[in-house]
């Protein structure tokens, strides 16, 4: 999503601790990783596991220039969002208009 100031990047991620999940921002590209560990504790023995496991990753071209030392990533019920600031020159400026 963008809106005048910000890209927000909204990704689902249930089941994850947010400690597993890694974001990184540059001025060109925004990166998502992670790592779900299969779960060994299980007692059960599984016939076929649907879930996935093991690490991801999933990068972004961004396209605008950025402020990367502002972005603001907050993790909750298993939605991450990060919300990347665009630099000023981006950011559309009203002029006002004086009477001739």
């Amino acid at each position: 999503m963008e809106t005048p100031s910000d890209l927000v990047v909204r990704a689902e991620l249930p089941g994850f601790k947010q400690e597993d999940i890694d974001v990184e921002v540059t001025s060109e590209s925004l990166t998502i990783k992670g790592e779900r560990p299969f779960d060994e504790t299980a007692k059960e023995q599984y016939l076929r596991v649907e879930r996935p496991y093991g690490p991801f990753q999933r990068s972004f071209t961004i396209g605008v220039p950025v402020q990367p030392d502002k972005v603001k990533a907050t993790y909750r019920d298993g939605l991450l969002e990060v919300v990347i600031p665009k630099a000023e020159e981006v950011k559309p400026k009203k002029i006002a208009i004086e009477a001739g």
